[in-house]
């Protein structure tokens, strides 16, 4: 793949996605080498005078009023790192920590944190390699996310511990046998390599390419139920556009309309109103469109933003306690997200519910039990409904906003936390839950159309084919859980990606 120039000015969602997934090598820029050489120099010159430099001449948090000599200045730079990898839990996944560590030399390419070059080289040497980082994903508290960096930033000096290949190793060892050097930090390279929401951005740029994907799977998944059901259509006509209050809704509603073209298509005997769960449809992929543009404007900000404490700028001007660190504007987009994402997933699996229910699904036979099954011993999809209905539960249980749930940390000298990071990694997990029941109304929505009297629209005929290629038609029970397995599959992999209709 074509190299990315990491600039410290312009990393998008998509990019991030194309390192961090599909191994795009990454190139430092040279205007971005300029200005991190020139902070490094900076940074000496005010040490130099004597002025006093957070986390470098001083403790940090609490003990920022303790005085640090020079000469113990690498000693304490690797204790920052070993202290601060105090994360927990399962290790983040590969494709996380590449981009995290991405979001990271992005802010350090800005050149105002007096990193030396050598430290940025080093980054750029690890996202070009087979090393990946352990790094435990639970730690942080937004306010920086210090933990996971911490865990990260350890491999780079020759500590801590990494995969290579799939296999854990000391990191150390990880380097070797990728042909890599430690480096060895001073100045304040520790600090500035674990200071910022690097874990927070980068998961959210992650977050913000899946987002996109889901609402065109859900919305692909609208119009194949609607197929099904010979649903009217008429909420969908565009003489109602101007009506709509919000662009999002009428992208959806557009995209819904396309999909169900067909030449010659028979009326529909439904009663006079479609439920909610399809002519609201619109409304809810609307906001979610919505929700994911505000969120991916958001991320995009602060995957660009030179965040540091201390910071020290091109005209020499420093301060000791910038709030730049604190992501509250992230927090608050990826929460909104999140909560958008679990109304769209609540709507479809009351589009599922609706196909298996014969009472509600305009003659398809109950639970889509195919006219070829043997009566009373085939239960269909039947239970397709309760594994979506047990998703959406487990959705409705992550829907408190992780950015109110402050706790003062450090001695009370930091008061208040964004919980950034938790909000990041509860909105990945809701993504693809999310999905699981997007993928569950492929499967039904499938089935029903097969079952149907009505022709499947063109627009919508290589979706179902898609579908069709991983599971064939339920005619008699089998393990239900592979079916679903299947297509949960098929809707993270990029073939189903490429197939999806743009705006």
């Amino acid at each position: 793949m074509k190299p990315l120039e990491v600039t410290g000015r312009d990393l998008a969602p998509a990019a991030v996605a194309d390192v961090a997934r599909r191994g795009a090598p990454v190139v430092l820029a040279a205007a971005a080498e300029a200005r991190i050489h020139e902070g490094e120099h900076r940074l000496r010159t005010l040490v130099q005078a004597g002025r006093p430099i957070y986390g470098l001449t001083t403790g940090v948090g609490a003990l920022d009023a303790r005085i640090i000599g020079l000469e113990t200045n690498r000693e304490q730079q690797r204790a920052l790192l070993r202290s601060h990898a105090a994360g927990v839990g399962a290790p983040m996944d590969r494709d996380e920590v590449r981009a995290m560590l991405l979001a990271r030399l992005n802010a350090l390419a800005g050149g105002v944190s007096g990193v030396r070059l050598a430290v940025g080289r080093a980054l750029v040497a690890l996202l070009n390699s087979p090393v990946v980082p352990h790094v435990p994903r639970r730690g942080s508290v937004g306010a920086s996310d210090m933990a996971p960096l911490a865990h990260a930033s350890l491999v780079l000096a020759g500590e801590g511990r990494a995969f290579v290949d799939g296999v854990l190793l000391a990191g150390r060892d990880a380097l070797h046998r990728a042909g890599l050097t430690p480096i060895c930090p001073e100045m304040r390279d520790a600090f500035a390599l674990i200071n910022g929401p690097a874990q927070s951005a980068g998961l959210g740029a992650l977050a913000i390419v899946d987002a996109w994907r889901l609402v065109r799977t859900s919305e692909v998944a609208t119009a194949l139920t609607m197929a099904a059901l010979g649903s009217r259509r008429d909420f969908l006509d565009a003489r109602l556009e101007p009506l709509r209050a919000h662009p999002g809704t009428a992208q959806s509603a557009s995209c819904l309309r396309s999909m169900l073209a067909e030449e010659g298509a028979e009326a529909r005997h439904m009663p006079l109103r479609e439920p909610l769960s399809t002519r609201g449809a619109p409304q809810v992929h609307g906001a979610l469109r919505y929700a994911i543009a505000s969120a991916e404007r958001v991320v995009s900000a602060e995957l660009n933003a030179s965040v540091d404490n201390p910071v020290v700028l091109q005209d020499g001007w420093s301060t000791n306690s910038s709030g730049l660190p604190h992501a509250q504007h992230l927090a608050l987009a990826l929460d909104s997200l999140r909560v958008a994402a679990v109304s769209m997933a609540v709507m479809s699996e009351r589009r599922i519910a609706r196909l298996l229910d014969p009472n509600h699904s305009g003659g398809l036979p109950a639970f889509l039990v195919h006219v070829n099954a043997r009566p009373g011993v085939d239960s269909g999809l039947m239970i397709a409904q309760y594994t979506a209905a047990a998703v959406v539960a487990e959705l409705h249980a992550t829907g408190v906003p992780a950015s109110v749930q402050s706790l003062p940390v450090c001695g009370n000298s930091e008061d208040h936390a964004p919980m950034t990071a938790l909000a990041a990694v509860q909105l990945a997990r809701c993504i693809r839950l999310a999905q699981t029941v997007s993928a569950i109304e492929l499967l039904v929505a499938a089935q029903g159309v097969d079952l149907s009297k009505w022709a499947v629209p063109p627009a919508l005929a290589p979706f179902h084919a898609l579908v069709r290629e991983r599971v064939p038609v339920l005619v008699e029970d089998r393990l239900l859980g592979d079916d679903l397995a299947a297509i949960e599959a098929l809707v993270r992999d990029d073939v189903w990606a490429d197939a999806l209709p743009r705006d």
